[in-house]
């Protein structure tokens, strides 16, 4: 999620204002009538949100009020309405908002609520247990498995070139400079590059997109040999910012990286102009190949097991809280969290959508999903879980694509999963400033204006300026 120094600043600003009390009445008894609702990811008006709420009603007798801010401006409303003392009965965070709510005692823990509610038993603990807090209590529980991307290659070019898939970091430089120098597109000119890439995303998130580069070094906090560790004053890192110089040097990493986001880097690969790509599992599997097909009919873009010594990335992924607001909190888990994970009606409802709009019964009886309301072409994918990333054993409802289902086994198998990152005061304060030092610094030595060495050090330099000790301390604590 992108979450802006402003965003983080309101989260912070929680925290001092932590001593705010709300009306919590939290009562057992009947369930309300209405509940208000904070959601990022749901799908919005122009894809049914409003039949989405009458179906939603019709199963719970519950009026659900949603509101969904603009996705880049998400974190930034949601923390100026909890300021205002405008509390919703649930709401949506991303993993690097919950240790600021959780600090701000605006939030009820859920533990109670999770063992009492008989949907849990479907679900592996591990993925709620990964929200328990310093105080030994789990405030969030998670919107679905955390997911994460995986590596696409061009299938055709590697045949056209006679290639096979890499397997070794030497192979796959070697499959890259082929990409990028040996016409892999038969087209007679230079117009492809062998690896698209975006820079211009939360530092966050950069570790999920590069593995094949970073292997077992990381941009961010690493959880290593029991402790919390700054990942980019490993030894690690100075190997892979090698490999990251190596590449750009050459040319062929695309020499657009640092301007491009995820919408541009997907549009080259989409468009036949790089060959591989970083990308999220799931739906994209199947919209990046057909996407390259809609341009090259030959096409084929597939999923592929990560080169010897990288791994990919399972995230923390989003999560649910239940605030101190809600005049029935176990009302509030039983009927939207419980009721999304119950295995049948409430669990189609939350990932497919509505019967109808969103899919229908073909001829043989099987569920087939319709075109999505705002955008005809594609198929609508998902209302609010990912089909691909269930929290339980739930046989889809709906027969998922064959590259989709490939991509999410290769990553299933390949990934390691990340640990929440838990930091006090001084994290909330400076992480922004830490994150903005490590990316410019790390801009200036790919682009050689500077040597790793003298990167490393004055990022140190920085990052002790900005407490480091501190926030790590925080962290281990």
């Amino acid at each position: 999620m992108k979450q802006t120094a402003k965003g983080i600043l309101v989260l912070a600003l929680i925290l001092s204002v932590s001593g705010i009390l709300f009306a919590s009445g939290q009562e057992e008894g009947t369930a309300p009538a209405k509940m208000t609702v904070y959601l990022d990811r749901i799908l919005i008006e122009d894809d049914g949100l409003t039949q989405w709420r009458e179906a939603y009603k019709a199963q719970t007798g519950i009026e659900l009020e949603v509101i969904k801010p603009p996705h880049n401006q998400y974190a930034e409303v949601l923390g100026a309405a909890v300021m205002a003392g405008d509390l919703p009965d649930l709401m949506e965070l991303w993993d690097n908002q919950y240790a600021a709510y959780v600090a701000s005692g605006h939030l009820v823990p859920l533990d109670d609520f999770i063992k009492a509610n008989p949907n849990m038993k479907s679900i592996d603990a591990s993925y709620y247990e990964a929200y328990r807090a310093k105080d030994g209590k789990i405030y969030g529980f998670p919107t679905y498995k955390g997911g994460g991307c995986v590596t696409y290659i061009r299938q055709d070019w590697l045949d056209n070139l006679g290639l096979s898939v890499p397997t070794t970091w030497n192979e796959y430089v070697e499959v890259l400079r082929a990409f990028t120098f040996d016409d892999p597109n038969k087209s007679g000119k230079k117009d492809t590059v062998g690896l698209a890439m975006p820079y211009q995303v939360p530092a966050a998130e950069f570790d999920y997109y590069n593995r094949f580069i970073m292997q077992d070094a990381y941009f961010g906090f690493q959880y290593k040999n029991g402790q919390w560790v700054d990942g980019f004053t490993q030894n690690e890192m100075k190997a892979a910012l090698q490999r990251w110089v190596d590449l750009y040097e050459e040319g062929i990493l695309d020499n657009e990286f640092f301007t491009d986001n995820t919408g541009r880097a997907r549009s080259k690969l989409m468009e036949s102009k790089a060959g591989v790509l970083e990308q999220w599992t799931g739906t994209w599997a199947s919209r990046l190949d057909e996407s390259a097909k809609n341009i090259v009919p030959t096409a084929d873009l597939v999923a592929i097991p990560p080169i010897k010594g990288a791994h990919y990335i399972n995230r923390v992924g989003p999560l649910l809280t239940i605030t101190t607001a809600a005049q029935n909190p176990k009302a509030v888990f039983d009927n939207i969290i419980g009721h999304m994970w119950d295995e049948g009606e409430g669990q189609i409802l939350w990932t497919y959508g509505v019967e109808g709009m969103h899919w229908e019964k073909d001829a043989s009886g099987n569920a087939v999903m319709l075109p999505q309301p705002s955008n005809p072409d594609r198929p609508f994918n998902k209302a609010f879980i990912d089909p691909y990333l269930t929290l339980n054993d739930m046989t889809p409802f709906v027969a998922q694509q064959p590259k989709e289902r490939l991509a999410g086994d290769i990553h299933s198998e390949y990934s390691k999963s990340l640990r929440l990152v838990m930091g006090g005061d001084v994290y909330t304060r400076n992480i922004g400033d830490l994150n903005t030092a490590k990316q410019e610094i790390f801009a200036q030595i790919v682009s050689g204006q500077i040597s790793i060495d003298e990167g490393l050090a004055a990022y140190k330099e920085r990052a002790a300026s900005l407490d480091i000790d501190t926030i790590l301390q925080e962290l281990n604590s």
